[in-house]
């Protein structure tokens, strides 16, 4: 670990007047000090107070003082008369001593990435016959790679397929599969003859029969396949969303075994596979494009009977009322229920228990819904089919019916997103030291420009690790910190070195000067050159912390012209 600056290390020896040339603390107007020759750094410890021609120096810079603010330039002459041009001008200015916070850092190397990184495998053994390139957006329906002619298509979700899927299969990939081919718009096998299209009672339920199987026939003839009406894990690379291409790892025309890693990729944002109808019916569409969902939200209503966004990140499935056993979802309804003002005249908590201050909420809420709705059944039961179950920051992304449509149960009304251009910075600290980076602490993460934005760490891993390169190393701990932003000009990089800086010392309200202001004296004792009214003379100073080319001194008060190099 380097601290941002050490103590004592290289200081910089602007001037080394003796031990009896240093005075106490006088101030005066900042002005600019010029002389032609003898350079700060040529001053030592043994040097008398200048006199002679280093009298007469020091008389020209004293004078310099008034005649710098008066615009009068100053020439130094040598003792025999002639003028010194062999010297390039040595310029000194004055400034001001001040009252500040002082901050001493550790600092530790960090990786800014995505938030979400994937790594793609090859589906199955084969040649590598297309292949997405670098840099490039993938989305649902992109082909990503092939292999053998055969493509590998993205889909949206959070279950990724592993099974041969055909009819009679049941369960989330066949979900994952559903939403997907709606959101393709395999949904409707045709349209009639007055334009309108004809249902194919494609229902999104996560259960393959006959009309999914169509479906899947007609999207494999549209990509190129054989239309087996079969879809084998191969021929799907199921993301959380759009991603760009950070890198590929292999060439067309390799030979790759199965899981051999082919792309790496940032995902953007999350989609979900979207919205789709509760049941069949006329819709009323009460959201807008780019609309973030929040809890109690009405998103739309079917012949009159409303649908209610519920944001939260727990499964919803099963009907909830009274007697129902304890559980999250109970919970997340009460969060629900209270934000909207029915906290059933303050008997509600959020205990996961669906007890009679829960019900009698939830009645409250049906009760106003029916004022609009004339189809809620105000019963105190909460149905699956009520409710629409979106992540926390979702939003409405394309709208994909015309409000006021029929439509069938199960298909798509629009896609949701979520953004997740959210960075994380990677870094590791020392077991000794993890209380330093626990869960939720603030710290400041530098930039390659200087700019520093504050994260907040996310997780602290509980397994330690070894540089392999190095065995003799101390065993580390992997940190995850998660930033709010990143500086503009950083945002279009994947991957970028940053230092994150751990506060060691705070010292407050301390006078302060910058380093190169600090003369040393001999004995390890320092000075600091003053402005005077008469000129400049030399104050004993006790240094104390140093952070970003500045120093805590003691001896001299705020406010006080102290000289440094130009």
């Amino acid at each position: 670990m380097a601290l941002a600056a050490e103590r004592g290390t290289d200081m910089p020896v602007l001037s080394n007047p003796p031990v009896d040339a240093v005075a106490d603390t006088t101030s005066a107007t900042s002005e600019r000090i010029t002389t032609t020759e003898h350079a700060p750094s040529d001053r030592t410890a043994a040097d008398d107070r200048p006199s002679g021609r280093k009298r007469w120096l020091w008389v020209v810079a004293v004078l310099a003082v008034v005649a710098v603010g008066a615009g009068v330039a100053i020439v130094v002459s040598s003792n025999d008369g002639g003028t010194t041009t062999d010297a390039e001008p040595i310029t000194l200015r004055a400034v001001t001593a001040e009252t500040t916070d002082l901050i001493e850092f550790t600092d530790l190397s960090g990786t800014l990435r995505y938030a979400s990184v994937n790594t793609v495998g090859a589906g199955t053994d084969g040649v590598v016959t297309s292949l997405v390139s670098d840099g490039a957006t993938v989305g649902f329906g992109d082909e990503l790679y092939a292999l053998n002619g055969l493509p590998a298509v993205v889909f949206y979700g959070d279950v990724p397929l592993y099974r041969d899927l055909a009819e009679g299969a049941v369960g989330d990939d066949v979900l994952t599969l559903e939403q997907n081919l709606s959101m393709l718009g395999y949904h409707v096998a045709e349209i009639d003859d007055d334009g309108n299209p004809v249902d194919e009672e494609f229902v999104v339920d996560g259960v393959f029969d006959s009309a999914t199987a169509e479906a899947v026939v007609r999207w494999q003839e549209d990509i190129g396949i054989e239309p087996t009406g079969v879809v084998a894990p191969s021929s799907v690379v199921v993301l959380g969303g759009p991603s760009e291409v950070i890198a590929t790892s292999v060439d067309l025309g390799d030979q790759v075994p199965a899981g051999t890693p082919l792309v790496e990729l940032n995902q953007v944002a999350a989609v979900t596979p979207g919205v789709f109808a509760q049941s069949a019916g006329e819709i009323e569409l009460l959201v807008s494009d780019g609309q973030e969902l929040a809890s109690g939200d009405v998103v739309y209503a079917v012949d009159g009977l409303p649908v209610t966004a519920l944001v939260t990140g727990v499964d919803f499935d099963r009907e909830l009322s009274d007697g129902v056993d304890d559980g999250p979802d109970v919970a997340a309804l009460e969060e629900m229920l209270l934000a909207l003002g029915y906290d059933a005249d303050g008997a509600l908590a959020v205990d996961e228990v669906f007890d009679e201050a829960t019900e009698l909420a939830l009645v409250d809420w049906q009760a106003d819904l029916e004022n609009t709705f004339e189809e809620v059944d105000v019963d105190g039961t909460l149905e699956l089919e009520e409710i629409v179950v979106v992540d926390p920051g979702t939003r409405v992304g394309t709208v994909e019916v015309t409000d006021g449509a029929v439509v069938a149960s199960g298909a798509e009304l629009w896609t949701t997103t979520v953004d997740t251009t959210e960075r994380v910075v990677d870094t590791a600290i020392g077991v000794a030291d993890q209380e330093l980076l626990a869960e939720g602490t603030i710290v400041d993460v530098e930039f390659p420009d200087g700019e520093v934005v504050a994260g907040t760490v996310r997780s602290l891993a509980t397994s330690s690790t070894t540089d392999p390169a190095d065995p003799s190393a101390d065993a580390t701990l992997a940190v995850e910190i998660v930033l709010p932003a990143v500086p503009e000009s950083v945002a279009a990089l994947n991957e970028l070195d940053v230092v994150v800086k751990l506060v060691d010392e705070v010292a407050e309200g301390v006078t302060a000067v910058p380093v190169s202001a600090l003369v040393a004296v001999g004995d390890g004792r320092y000075a600091v050159e003053v402005v005077t009214s008469t000129g400049t003379e030399f104050v004993a100073v006790t240094p104390g912390m140093f952070s970003d080319g500045v120093v805590e001194v003691d001896g001299i008060a705020a406010g006080t012209q102290v000289v440094v190099p130009s």
